[in-house]
Parts: C-alpha cells; structure tokens; sequence
C-alpha cells in the first residue's frame, strides 16, 4: 500500500487530484492510500447529485463534485480518505459490492481498534428503506448496504468508481457530531435530513475540543493505514 503524501487543497482540487490519479493507473501498479486535507469547511456531492436543489452554497463551505457517486458529504466532522485499488490486485473485482465489501472490512478493523472498546461492529447487509425522499441525497442521513455500522448506525460509507485498471474508493468516518444550526442555515427548509442524521449515524465524540478531534483523526489514520497494509 503506498501512502501518498498528503496537501491541504481545496475541495475541488482534492477531488481532481482523485480523478486523476484514478485515470493514471495501471494493473500492476501498488494500492494507494490518500488522507485529505481541506484548506476550509467542505462539501462533496456524487456525480449525479444537484446540490442546488439541496442546500445554498455559501463562503463558509467550499463545495465539489466527487468523481464518484453518492451523496451529499460534509468535511467538517469526518475523516475522509481515498483507496484506489489496481485491477491485478486481489482486493479489485468486477463486483462493484465486493469491492466496498473489502475497504470496509479494514475501515471496520481500524474502528472498532480505535475506539477501544466491546462493540457491536458489523458491514449493513440489504439497504434500508429511507425515511424520507430527501435523505437518500446526504450520505449519513441514509445507511446503504456494506457501509459500517457501530450498535446499529452509520459511523461510515464511500462512493467508488470503477475501470479497466482498477477502482477509487472514496470514504468518510464520521467523528464528531455535525453543528445542526450550521446545516439549517445552508439546508433548504424543505430538505428535512438532520433528523435523519441524527437517527443514523454513529459518532465517536459527542462536542469535542479541537485537539481531541484531531488525536481522534490521527488514531484513525494510523489504524486504518495498518488494516489495509496487512489486507492481501
């Protein structure tokens, strides 16, 4: 697994910076594992997403669209990272679901490591029904089948994208909870998601100091770094 080194970026450079080294890859060429960085607040979306029917864009969050699909996500409260997965490795396969199924299997490991605790941790097995028509547009607001569920919630999911050389996996492992007076103010009135964010997701800290969400970011990186290494 090579470890690219990461950059402070803004959220559309973060997101080119996927889809290129997505397109450079060949076959034979090793794993790579990308923490971001965002040089502020940040908002992705999936290829097919309108946010603009979804939120207001505003100058206190920088917004993108992903190269893969998906849902609305909020880089405020997370770790987010990138996989991309060569075709010549065992990890790569032409089912889509298996491939989640193989980055989440470590996403899981490098939770249930990190928190350090007896938990009930397991991948969602069928999609559940939502509760509402706008909640399957915010990743955390809708669990979807192979995310990582913590005591029966959402404490992560990803969008990939699959080619002939390989795949990129996009993920997200929720931290803390999200500020729902920031969401109502750039949420639409009748986008009514964030009691279904609430219902859904697990968080690792309740209201964190800003050294404690960051010691919780690195504990993360370090534990999902080893998990994907010692997956063959």
């Amino acid at each position: 697994m090579k470890i690219m080194k990461q950059k402070q970026l803004n959220a559309k450079e973060n997101m080119d910076l996927d889809e290129r080294r997505f397109k450079e890859i060949r076959p034979d060429d090793d794993p790579q594992l990308y923490f971001y960085e965002w040089e502020k607040p940040s908002a992705t979306y999936g290829y097919f997403i309108k946010p603009e029917t979804l939120f207001k864009y505003s100058d206190a969050l920088d917004v993108a669209r992903r190269p893969t699909g998906g849902g609305v996500l909020f880089h405020l409260w997370d770790l987010s990272f990138s996989v991309i997965i060569p075709s010549h490795h065992p990890g790569y396969s032409t089912d889509i679901m298996l491939n989640y199924k193989f980055i989440n299997d470590a996403v899981l490991e490098a939770v249930i490591s990190t928190l350090g605790r007896p938990i009930s941790g397991s991948l969602l097995p069928v999609d559940p029904v939502p509760l509402n028509d706008k909640t399957p547009f915010f990743c955390f607001a809708k669990p979807t089948k192979y995310d990582v569920i913590i005591d029966g919630k959402k404490i992560a999911g990803a969008a990939q994208r699959r080619g002939q050389n390989g795949y990129l996996h996009q993920g997200s492992i929720s931290i803390a909870a999200p500020s729902y007076d920031f969401l109502e103010k750039i949420l639409h009135p009748e986008v009514q998601v964030t009691e279904a964010m609430k219902l859904n997701t697990y968080y690792f800290l309740s209201a964190p100091s800003q050294s404690e969400f960051l010691d919780a970011q690195a504990s993360l990186k370090n534990a999902l770094t080893k998990a994907l290494q010692e997956r063959k």
